[in-house]
């Protein structure tokens, strides 16, 4: 026997049904415990054996207020606090009140991202977000997109289109027949710095990630122009064909932002396909001061959103925008119960824009949280992690022992130490995150070892920065 009835397990929303939703979350948000640092101190050794010594299904149920609270002491109590100051690894932001309770609202409802008769309200609210985030980038009114689950899923999603377009101007169905001969000369660009999924859309669509050509980087990180000119040249000589030039917005290490308006220029004389990962940096378009940045953008075939990065989402929130919206007919696959081809006018079922089938209603905490932060104030927490990041390097500078390796233009400030090698910094790392003080980046620039502060949480102050940096020192003394 279950320790609560099957029956009032299920969500109602009757006015006994509000009732024990409300209570349970109740119980949910007490429950949640959290360690004294950014992380516990807990070996992964001691990490494993606490949560596999849980009977995952037991014959007889335990009370919900009983899972819910040794959860808390197991798992919440062990995990990544992502609003600590000391968290400063990863584009893995702190989460607002407004997505998280919607986060709730979501799950209540329940509601299938893939039919319109399964989600005929949310469907219009992804509608409406993304094409307010294709007007935002200036792109005209055909305009639009799909959620997705991060930066990977959008970027494969891209390089689909991408590869789709391709074999339509040569009259091919490549969905329907599968490759075309010509698809051994087909290349695909990007810079050194840009995201690893892009190779990995290359396999997974079966052009092979040798299909993938980098680009050398400038001294800042983005794509140097003259080297996208000789590389163009050289697969032109080589008689291979650019189907499409990847441009980044915002490198996972440097946040540094590729030449975008000269990247379409060359896709436009090459007829070739301009993919934007805006992983990053896509919400600097809310800011006067930081969209400018992206000059370029609305001229891009498609465009990379992560919300779940500095727009402050929970995972997962993440968008694929294109400049048509009749190329996602490039991916459209019809079927006998979902995505019929016989609509009724208006009635747009969202599968035929996505790799995926069913979807949760990522949208709904987005726009909630959008309106109810305002763009004025979501633009001050967007300038104070980038201001965060600017002061980190000023003290690293100061430092005797940090060498700062280039200057911020984001949220990142990478850097190395005086005297110590890959090892050092691994160590130093290392140690701190187990010891639960610090969850710090550690990444390599050029061949050169590097540690990371990524700075998500827009509540932390300079002081917070001043200790982060000593705590660096101190761990590469001992």
């Amino acid at each position: 026997m279950s320790a609560t009835p099957w029956r009032d397990i299920f969500v109602s929303l009757d006015e006994q049904g509000r009732a024990r939703l409300a209570d349970a979350a109740q119980v949910a948000v007490k429950s949640i415990q959290r360690p004294a640092g950014p992380r516990s101190a807990l070996s992964p050794t001691e990490l494993h054996d606490l949560i596999w010594a849980t009977d995952v299904c037991p014959d007889a149920g335990t009370p919900l207020t009983d899972v819910l609270n040794e959860f808390g002491t197991s798992v919440w109590a062990n995990s990544v606090v992502p609003f600590d100051p000391a968290c400063v690894a990863h584009l893995h932001p702190p989460t607002m009140i407004p997505s998280v309770v919607t986060e709730m609202s979501i799950a209540v409802m329940n509601q299938s991202m893939d039919s319109w008769d399964q989600a005929p309200a949310a469907t219009e609210v992804e509608l409406h977000l993304t094409s307010w985030l294709a007007g935002l980038m200036g792109m005209p009114s055909t305009g639009s997109g799909v959620m997705t689950s991060g930066g990977t899923a959008s970027n494969v999603l891209g390089i689909t289109l991408a590869r789709s377009w391709a074999a339509s101007l040569i009259g091919v169905d490549v969905l329907k027949t599968g490759l075309p001969p010509q698809a051994a000369t087909w290349r695909i660009l990007c810079s050194d710095q840009a995201h690893f999924s892009v190779q990995r859309a290359a396999a997974q669509l079966g052009l092979g990630r040798d299909s993938v050509v980098t680009v050398a980087s400038s001294a800042s990180g983005a794509m140097d122009i003259n080297a996208l000119d000789s590389t163009t040249a050289e697969q032109i000589k080589a008689k291979n064909t650019i189907i499409a030039i990847v441009g980044t917005a915002g490198t996972t290490d440097l946040g540094v932002i590729d030449p975008l308006d000269a990247i379409a220029s060359r896709c436009e004389q090459l007829n070739a396909w301009f993919h934007i990962d805006a992983a990053v940096a896509g919400s600097y378009l809310m800011s006067p001061q930081l969209a400018p940045m992206l000059h370029g953008i609305a001229r891009a075939d498609s465009v990379t959103i992560d919300f779940h990065k500095l727009w402050f989402q929970p995972f997962n929130a993440s968008a694929l925008i294109v400049k048509d919206v009749e190329r996602f007919d490039l991916l459209r696959v019809k079927s006998k119960y979902l995505d019929r081809g016989d609509e009724v006018p208006g009635m747009i079922n969202l599968v035929g824009r996505s790799l995926d089938t069913s979807r949760r209603f990522d949208a709904a905490k987005v726009v909630v949280s959008l309106r109810t932060i305002g763009r004025t104030a979501f633009t001050e927490m967007l300038h104070r992690v980038v201001e965060l990041s600017a002061y980190a390097a000023e003290q690293i500078e100061k430092s005797p022992m940090l060498t700062l390796l280039t200057q911020p233009t984001g949220p990142m400030c990478v850097f190395d130490a005086v005297g110590c090698d890959a090892d050092d910094l691994r160590h130093a790392q290392q140690n701190l995150l187990m010891a639960g003080d610090m969850v710090l980046g550690r990444t390599e620039i050029n061949g050169r070892a590097a540690l990371k502060f990524t700075f998500m949480n827009p509540l932390i102050n300079f002081s917070d920065v001043d200790k982060l940096i000593s705590m660096v020192e101190n761990a590469l003394q001992k």
